[in-house]
């Protein structure tokens, strides 16, 4: 019986598991209901793209074939279905002063090439306007152009959406917090867009403001209110404290922007991170470990390295599900891919799986191995395909623990994280239910440090405790489900 299986899966400390009992304790069930919150999901994804500081670092306009081919296999392995990438003119459409867009043939084409070969949907998106105050109607030409030039020239129709300005409320954005001006602009490059006839072939997304509360949510009504249609897909980036998600405010107060955007319209999550308060544990700890780190820029999160963050990021992804958001966008994908500052600075942006770059460039083999929070990050993408349905979950009331559920294909992926320091038993039932078979069984639960308990196979992948289980949940059967403190456990039968 599948009760067992699972028992056994997701609470190795478990030394006397049985079959679940005939009767339900309602307080511990956690029902997949029929109803749908998302219909088509986009996908869970990754930010990739960047390397634009290889040739200064290493000589070389790009990857060796070696570092390309092992990026790939990690990549094809996650499946993600969404991956965000961000250009910027210098870095991918002029030389000089002049528009030339081979200049991207080296780093974006091959990740482009990828992404066309496998399937993937890219969001593509400039770092920020050239001009100030005013527009620079050059800029918004070239801009336009180069969209052009990738979708239509080169045949990139995985390109399907396209931000203007990261994060255009920040004093940190080349838009420096002002909306009019943001506005104009999406106004203006609009407008060329459909001179162009791009705009069937691309959504423009926005905001794209970063938030930490629910005191910007201004953005996403008077971005409604005033742009109306121009808007194809709305976005939030978000960079909560461990805190807030594993008390489950943070849910709420995404749930707000979620609100705020129009009923029919895809809500994204288009950057996906922690950041620790300043003075508390963690937030002491990750500033010494930078300090300590000759290469870490004062934006890096240390705690990539540490098996707990796989816990955090899944608690927040499936957060982030259960809000209605139809997609979501980890950052990121490899620490080599940003500098602190775009110069020649080896001082890295350190939040990824790996760093591809370790032997090349920052005397640390090791640091091109995956890291432990790929093992759930990489299931949560792989295991929720585009144009899954994901549902609505009743949850019993137990910090920390949240699940999630999405069907294609007549098949489920089940996803249940515990993020509490303390263990926790729930009866997972479904309202309309059915009969699950050959499911694969996925597990990990973090440890001290870098260690986890997870199997992986040879290459480091994830690979399931068990297979070919069947879980049937028909005529209001339930089955007895044991979370440890600090685990996460995928069950499915996609492929």
């Amino acid at each position: 019986m599948l009760s067992l299986a699972i028992t056994l899966l997701c609470c190795l400390s478990c030394s006397n598991c049985e079959e679940s009992p005939d009767i339900s304790d309602s307080t511990k069930d956690l029902v997949i209901k029929s109803e749908i919150v998302t219909p088509s999901y986009v996908g869970n994804g990754v930010q990739w793209g960047g390397y634009d500081i290889l040739e200064t670092w290493t000589g070389n306009p790009t990857l060796t074939e070696s570092d390309w081919n092992k990026l790939f296999e990690r990549v094809r392995f996650m499946r993600p279905p969404l991956v965000r990438i961000m250009i910027a003119d210098g870095w991918n459409y002029l030389i000089g002063s002049q528009y030339n867009p081979s200049k991207s043939e080296a780093v974006l084409l091959k990740i482009l090439d990828f992404c066309q070969q496998e399937g993937i949907t890219v969001l593509l998106g400039e770092w920020g306007h050239v001009g100030g105050k005013e527009i620079n109607q050059q800029w918004l030409e070239n801009s336009v152009s180069f969209l052009q030039w990738l979708i239509v020239t080169k045949g990139y129709s995985c390109i399907r959406y396209f931000n203007l300005v990261n994060e255009p409320n920040g004093n940190w954005s080349t838009i420096n917090g002002n909306y009019a001006l943001w506005t104009n602009l999406m106004g203006q490059f609009h407008a060329k867009l459909t001179e162009k006839k791009l705009d069937t072939k691309v959504k423009l997304v926005g905001p794209d403001v970063a938030v930490w509360s629910t005191d910007l949510t201004s953005w996403i009504k008077n971005t409604k209110s005033d742009l109306g249609t121009i808007i194809g897909a709305y976005d939030i980036h978000t960079y909560p404290t461990e805190t807030v998600v594993r008390d489950g405010s943070y849910q709420e107060m995404i749930e707000a922007y979620k609100a705020a955007a129009p009923v029919s319209a895809e809500m994204l999550m288009t950057e996906l991170g922690f950041k620790y308060g300043k003075f508390t544990e963690l937030g002491i700890q990750n500033a010494l470990r930078i300090s300590a780190d000759e290469y870490a820029s004062d934006d890096s999160n240390m705690f990539v390295y540490d098996a707990f963050y796989g816990i955090d990021i899944a608690d927040a992804i499936i957060q982030n599900m259960l809000a209605g958001y139809a997609g979501i966008i980890l950052w990121n994908l490899d620490d080599a891919m940003y500098n602190k500052d775009a110069s020649g600075s080896t001082k890295l942006k350190r939040w990824g799986f790996w760093n591809i770059l370790g032997s090349e460039k920052f005397k640390n083999p090791a640091d091109e191995n995956i890291r432990p929070w790929f093992y759930p990050a990489s299931l949560l993408c792989r295991y929720f395909p585009q144009g899954t349905g994901i549902h609505s979950m009743e949850l019993p009331e137990r910090v920390g623990l949240r699940a999630v559920a999405g069907e294609y294909g007549g098949k489920f992926t089940i996803a249940i994280v515990n993020s509490n320091t303390a263990s926790s038993t729930v009866n997972l039932r479904m309202d309309e239910g059915v009969e699950l078979s050959n499911l694969k069984i996925y597990h990990y639960k973090s440890g001290k440090g870098a260690t986890f308990t997870g199997a992986l196979d040879s290459k480091g992948y994830a690979k399931p405790d068990t297979t070919g289980v069947t879980l049937d949940l028909r005529n209001n059967a339930f089955k007895q489900i044991q979370m440890p403190a600090q685990s996460f456990c995928l069950i499915t039968n996609m492929n």
